[in-house]
């Protein structure tokens, strides 16, 4: 076991992991940016929300999504980012999984920029395990004393530190 926490708490690891799952929902997020009457309607053909909620699901989640990933991948609060970014995937595992078991097939919505007939099915649940699986080793094992969050902070406060030596 203190192998397997070695590998997965390497900072390179943990880099990767960062960069590859913020890209991934940053890429997925633009499509549904560029065109959110398309995702609104993605959504509700899921027919798991009423009617007033898909227009503010469709407004809200893309920019999350975005907002989550790019701070991933500049590894300002991974640990934050991995939970909000993991807390969706399990919403998307969860809705996928409902209308597979109801029979409804239906285009995904996921990557619309990239795969616009991309339909669900146990290939979409099993990709969303494996980057939820990416984002359960970042909130768990990312013990990087760096953070691009934390320098910027210590800048400010060496910033004010030299203010009040020089005066």
């Amino acid at each position: 076991m203190s192998k397997l926490r070695d590998i997965v708490s390497n900072k390179y690891i943990l880099g990767a992991l960062k960069l590859s799952l913020g890209f991934v929902f940053v890429v997925a997020s633009l499509g549904k940016i560029i065109d959110p009457q398309g995702f609104a309607r993605d959504v509700y053909s899921y027919v798991l929300l009423p009617m007033p909620l898909v227009d503010a699901f469709a407004a809200i989640t893309p920019w999350i999504e975005f907002i989550a990933g790019l701070m991933l991948m500049l590894d300002i609060m991974p640990q934050s980012m991995s939970l909000i970014i993991n807390a969706m995937l399990v919403m998307f595992i969860t809705a996928i999984f409902v209308d597979i078991n109801r029979g409804i097939e239906i285009e995904c919505g996921c990557f619309d920029f990239l795969f616009p007939k991309e339909k669900i099915g146990w290939n979409t649940i099993y990709r969303d395990i494996i980057m939820l699986v990416a984002g359960t080793v970042i909130m768990l094992f990312d013990g990087n004393p760096v953070k691009m969050y934390g320098l910027i902070c210590r800048k400010k406060v060496e910033v004010r530190k030299a203010r009040r030596y020089n005066r």
